[in-house]
């Protein structure tokens, strides 16, 4: 039996601020300027009017950890998450988000994996709304199907059906792709952009996954090295750690890494040895 997404999506609404706090609570990842700016845009979706758009765009630079965020966030509030795929058709792509909602029913025509998944999304939105959870399904690597209308079309009408949000993840293009299908951008109520990170992000990044004690002129090196992505500074923390690690747990800086690899070059994938800071 199909669950009334209506009925469901308005009591979800009502206890929007609850999910929230307790959302935001759970949440593990360090809390930098991109998480603040994500974790915003989730907070105005869930507390979204009756029928307002409800589709997410989570874009930027690859790098800047869309992927990791979106999809630790799915994995703390048991929602469903897909990476699209180069060569998906409308059918695979709802073949694997039926995989994603745990459906284990595999019809071959598009209709039913489609009343299949209306039926699997109202459920996991209603059990989710009983404990007081958020769910959305994310969906990472969008610019493959940026240009798609079919199945832009196909998110859209499943978004709007069952009121569950839809977050795109893509990088910078995708959102000018998208503005092809004005049908499909109307439907967008957030925009989130990643930018590198700060100094001040950077640091946060390393006191809380590091686990040997890290000076700040290494951080500072770290930062500018890694040009503010926060692939390159993970990077780097595994090698100061690693080194930290080998000396005894002592505190790292610059002057007891110097000769080290901190990380390797985006562009040329060289070595980037630590030399006095320079």
């Amino acid at each position: 039996m199909v669950a009334r997404p209506r009925e469901v999506n308005e009591c979800r609404r009502k206890a929007a601020p609850r999910r929230v706090e307790r959302l935001i609570m759970r949440l593990k990842f360090v809390n930098t300027q991109n998480v603040k700016k994500m974790m915003a845009g989730m907070a105005a979706i869930e507390q979204r009017g009756a029928g307002e758009a409800c589709l997410v765009v989570v874009d930027g630079s690859p790098g800047l950890g869309k992927t990791e965020n979106v999809s630790y966030l799915a994995a703390q509030n048991a929602s469903a998450f897909v990476r699209a795929k180069r060569e998906w058709t409308p059918n695979w792509m709802l073949g694997e988000l039926l995989e994603a909602c745990g459906v284990r029913e595999k019809p071959a025509s598009f209709e039913r994996k489609y009343r299949l998944l209306i039926e699997a999304l109202s459920m996991q939105a209603k059990a989710a709304e009983d404990n007081g959870e958020m769910f959305f399904v994310g969906v990472d690597e969008c610019d493959y199907i940026a240009r798609s209308e079919k199945m832009l079309s196909s998110i859209r009408d499943l978004s709007d059906l069952v009121e569950v949000p839809f977050v795109l993840v893509g990088m910078g293009k995708v959102r000018d792709s998208l503005k092809r299908f004005p049908q499909v951008t109307s439907r967008v109520g957030q925009y989130v952009r990643f930018e590198k990170m700060t100094i001040e992000d950077t640091e946060k990044v390393v006191r809380g996954l590091c686990e040997v004690e890290v000076k700040e002129d290494l951080i500072a090196l770290l930062h500018d090295k890694s040009n503010g992505y926060v692939r390159e500074v993970k990077e780097g923390i595994a090698h100061i750690e690693r080194f930290g690690k080998m000396q005894g747990n002592t505190v790292i800086g610059v002057a007891e890494m110097t000769g080290q690899v901190l990380l390797n070059d985006r562009e040329t994938s060289r070595p980037i040895i630590v030399r006095g800071g320079k």
